[in-house]
């Protein structure tokens, strides 16, 4: 993990307009645990994401989500989210004594969320029509505080300054990255990140290149948060060849994409339901 990094102020600002806009007195909708979370607080280190990983061993399938049994086992989802609520690393800092341990709170808290949120809207078949509503317009209590899924992914990505965020914090659509079958832990956060940011862009979903084409079509998350990628290639190089670059870190020798041009590959809003294969 690399420490927070210095950024202009405007990109400060807008931050800070975003997370406001989810603060209490904001006009959303709050989505709420239905039941209280245990008597004891967790310990520090020791916050208990085994509630979620029981719900993802039955319910995730290839990195696709079998909604009918998150119904099903929705208890489950709503005692996590008890949890969530009650304390964050925002509003009990010391039971989150490491960076692993915020980061891996703050990528299971969104992906519980927004399961959470597909019940909300009755798996919907896409998200297409209701990408705000769902995404800036629907909060979850997390630590106290109303929070969307936009605010904690943009947490996730600007304290954290790591690209590879981008390959855990899931959707719910079928272009992004697949949920895991086991929620993060802070034990091994580095090595499934590095594993997750593979298995994304050896997908051709995500990335479509063929030798000796120079064009490489991407995955809009690899389009949109380029300067999250870029920032460890150095200046001389630039364009979409810098893209290309820091992406290739996360490929195989073999398979290193040498292309100086990209283009958008269409994003599947789809839910990540198992019946959309």
């Amino acid at each position: 993990m690399k420490p927070d990094a210095e950024r202009p102020p405007v990109r400060a600002t807008i931050f800070l307009v975003m997370l406001a806009a989810v603060l209490p007195g904001a006009s959303c909708e709050v989505v709420k645990p239905s039941v209280k979370a245990s008597s004891d607080v967790p310990s520090a280190g020791k916050f208990p994401h085994g509630l979620l990983g029981r719900l993802l061993e039955k319910a995730v399938t290839d990195g696709l989500v079998d909604y009918a049994a998150v119904s099903i086992d929705e208890p489950l989802l709503e005692q996590y989210l008890a949890e969530v609520a009650r304390v964050s690393p925002d509003s009990h800092p010391h039971l989150f004594p490491t960076e692993p341990d915020r980061l891996s709170y703050w990528i299971n808290a969104h992906n519980a969320c927004a399961l959470r949120g597909v019940l909300r809207f009755n798996r919907p078949g896409t998200l297409r029509d209701i990408a705000h509503r769902f995404d800036s317009d629907t909060t979850y209590v997390v630590g106290g505080r109303n929070v969307s899924l936009n605010a904690m992914s943009l947490i996730a990505y600007r304290r954290f300054t790591d690209a590879r965020v981008h390959f855990a914090l899931v959707n719910a659509r079928r272009g992004g990255p697949p949920l895991a079958k086991e929620p993060w832990e802070a034990a091994d956060l580095d090595a499934r990140l590095e594993a997750a940011a593979h298995a994304f862009l050896a997908d051709p979903h995500n990335v479509e290149w063929k030798p000796p084409a120079l064009k490489v079509g991407l995955s809009r998350i690899l389009l949109d948060f380029r300067a999250d990628f870029e920032r460890e290639v150095p200046s001389t190089v630039s364009g979409d060849a810098r893209l290309v670059s820091s992406l290739n870190r996360f490929r195989a020798q073999r398979e290193k994409v040498n292309a100086t041009e990209a283009y958008p590959i269409p994003f599947d809003e789809r839910l990540n339901d198992v019946a959309n294969r």
